[in-house]
């Protein structure tokens, strides 16, 4: 009973939202300034979807380049430890000898 209702509420819900959204469009299509106004929209949301792009590229950038600086560093550190560790193997290998 109470699931019967939940969903009436929900198909209700989804008619009123379509014909409002129905409604919005007939207004914006059917007049000049209506038209105007849909165009200034799908131009900002154009904008707007520009600039993120923009801005997550960058943001990329940037982590690729921190990215690549650290593993750089790690590299050289690692291949420093590395030839130290062999300095001393080797050491070691000549007190032995």
């Amino acid at each position: 009973m109470i699931m019967e209702k939940s969903t009436k509420s929900k198909i209700a819900l989804g008619l009123i939202l379509g014909v409002a959204a129905g409604a919005a469009v007939y207004y914006f299509m059917t007049n000049e300034n209506g038209k105007q106004q849909f165009s200034d929209i799908l131009d900002a949301v154009k904008d707007f979807s520009d600039k993120a792009k923009e801005t997550a590229l960058d943001q990329s950038a940037k982590l690729v380049n921190q990215a690549t600086e650290a593993s750089s560093k790690i590299m050289s550190r690692a291949s420093e430890i590395s030839s130290q560790l062999a300095d001393t193997a080797r050491k070691q290998a000549e007190r032995v000898s």
